[in-house]
């Protein structure tokens, strides 16, 4: 049965290659919420709905899967699990309508070459490769011919990979089909060629804009409106909300710690007496018992001091080490080569809050919550009752991190829930160790950042557009006299070489793509008007020009065939067909 371990193993392994990700979600708490039972479906994609069966059911089978490869995960991965699971499905019905226009397929004779044939798959050649490193295609064979004596796990794990295999191979041909389907007219080789290797030198007039000081430049509220309606497209974003919060932590108190240091002294002597030392620790301690020899260095410094000054059978503690209380009975001890070795058996309670401390801190939550109504309550007794406030202003519906938060999900339902409005103040959240509050303190739509966001982002260079629009009129008061000008506005006179329309570069001018390409636009011996850059206001006249030279087609072709692969590879086809389908994405309300 070793090779069905191999198959579970390269299973995993194909998931991750071609993007399947069915792997593992908890199911527990997915239909808590008043939401979750109004809302069936997990997505609707084209019109095609994904319920919550059919996820919960392809969440169960990643579950298993996931636990036979890795075991345990953590809040993270159990959340990236359930997103890719989501993904995964939405993408399949985008490709598979896809797969349907362009008439692809993956017959029965064709998946059974990926078997049987000269070039099996790599995953079949992985699973079925013997002690001597070679694919053991009659082993294969057997294993397949004994799929009915197999129990229903194995038969499943089977017709997994199988399928993973099958869509894999849909995946390479729709690969290969774009691939296939690159052409590079010779024009527009031609193109690409001049504007690599076309060279232009020019003579420019510039000032740079940090010869004005900031201080002398005054950016109206019209002047950022502008800025924003000219440049807004290039500043796409998801539907955001922006939260204060207060965490009120559960911490073990004093008589908590002092509950924990008198356990394990009440079990010292017992420790102590006892003649089944791993029966014992297993059943009074918190962490398993360890036989394992290790160097008395290793272990915490009291412990170690206790090694070197007693013998076999001493009881050392109540110690506090890793956030536990603990007693230790020594059990053996050595010197090798100069070094001092023991066995320890260690009995250890870990220092938690009780309920006792959990309900002290829960009715103090309470408390705040019911006397701050408002966003105007909540600050001012945060700052009165001196609490930590903290922000966090891009919590997005795929959010799984919020500083100081194990596991903010809750708090990013709630952010986004209908009806909840800014200056809103949330319910106790009861989360791991804590208890947080939040207020909403931000909306933002899918669509555009918001004005006050850019404005802020981008002051600088909103600042700079502004000095370019003020040297621009300063210039065209001198006319043709460009001399005057830069002499009178503390500019500059240079030559600037090897400016290329793909290059970005203008000289030391730094990146100046409004510059280069007006310059790279122009006639020879022609004065430019005054142009407004990213760094400096510039007047250029081209004074010399490098021919591009005779293309060298195949040279170029090479190129762009390697960018247009790589774009394949990256997932840009999948991307533009994502963006231009209708996707109701509903997970937020079901992970």
């Amino acid at each position: 049965m070793a090779a069905i371990g191999k198959i579970r193993q390269h299973y995993g392994i194909l998931v991750i290659i071609i993007g399947l990700a069915l792997l593992a979600f908890v199911l527990g708490d997915l239909m808590k919420s008043t939401n979750r039972r109004q809302q069936n479906d997990v997505a609707v994609v084209n019109g095609k709905k994904i319920s919550y069966q059919d996820y919960a059911n392809r969440a169960d089978q990643a579950l298993q899967n996931q636990k036979r490869m890795y075991g345990n995960l953590t809040n993270d991965q159990t959340f990236s699990i359930r997103q890719q699971t989501l993904d995964q499905m939405i993408r399949e019905i985008i490709m598979k309508k896809e797969f349907k226009a362009l008439g692809l397929a993956v017959s029965e004779e064709e998946l059974t070459d990926q078997f049987y044939g000269e070039k099996p798959h790599q995953a079949v050649v992985q699973s079925f490769t013997g002690q001597d490193g070679k694919f053991d295609k009659e082993f294969m064979r057997d294993y397949i011919n004994n799929f009915d004596n197999f129990d229903v796990e194995t038969q499943n794990a089977w017709i997994n990979f199988e399928n993973a295999i099958a869509e894999d191979r849909m995946n390479t041909k729709y690969e290969s089909l774009l691939k296939h389907g690159f052409y590079l007219p010779k024009k527009l080789a031609d193109r690409y060629n001049e504007n690599k290797n076309l060279k232009k030198t020019a003579e420019v007039y510039a000032v740079r804009y940090v010869s004005i000081p900031d201080s002398t430049v005054v950016v109206t509220e019209q002047d950022n409106k502008n800025y924003y309606e000219t440049y807004k497209t290039k500043y796409p974003t998801d539907a955001m909300r922006g939260i204060d919060y207060v965490i009120f932590e559960v911490k073990p108190s004093a008589a908590d710690r002092e509950s924990a240091k008198n356990y394990v002294a009440d079990v010292k002597d017992g420790l102590a007496q006892t003649t089944n030392v791993a029966n014992y620790v297993a059943y009074n301690s918190d962490a398993p018992y360890d036989s394992t020899w290790v160097k008395a260095s290793e272990l915490p410094v009291e412990l170690e001091s206790a090694v070197a000054a007693h013998e076999v059978g001493y009881v050392f503690g109540p110690y506090e080490n890793n956030e536990a209380f603990n007693v230790a009975r020594i059990m053996g001890k050595e010197m090798r080569n100069d070094t001092l070795w023991a066995q320890v058996a260690v009995v250890s309670h870990e220092i938690t809050a009780s309920t006792a401390t959990d309900q002290a801190v829960f009715a103090e939550v309470n408390k705040f919550v019911t006397e701050n109504k408002t966003a105007e309550q909540f600050n001012a007794a945060v700052e009165a009752q001196g609490l930590n406030k903290r922000t966090y202003q891009s919590i997005r519906k795929n959010t799984n991190r919020i500083a100081g938060i194990n596991n903010p999900r809750e708090i990013v339902r709630w952010s986004f829930k209908d009806g909840v409005k800014i200056g809103d103040i949330s319910n106790v959240f009861e989360l791991e160790n804590m208890y947080v509050v939040a207020v909403l303190t931000k909306i933002v739509p899918e669509g555009y950042a918001p004005y006050d966001d850019i404005i802020e982002r981008y002051a600088s260079t909103i600042k700079k557009v502004k000095k370019g629009e003020i040297l621009v009129e300063k210039a065209k008061t001198f006319g043709t006299d460009y001399q005057k000008m830069i002499d009178a506005l503390g500019g500059e006179k240079t030559t600037v070489e090897n400016i290329t329309m793909e290059g970005r570069g203008y000289g030391s001018f730094g990146v100046e793509e409004k510059i280069g390409g007006t310059t790279m636009g122009m006639k020879e011996g022609v004065y430019s008007a005054p142009i407004a850059g990213g760094n400096a206001m510039a007047i250029v006249k081209v004074t010399g020009t490098t021919p591009a030279g005779a293309t060298d087609y195949d040279a170029i072709r090479r190129e762009y065939v390697s960018r247009f692969n790589n774009a394949i590879l990256n997932g840009s086809p999948y991307s533009a067909i994502l963006d231009n389908a209708k996707v109701e994405n509903n997970g937020i309300l079901f992970f």
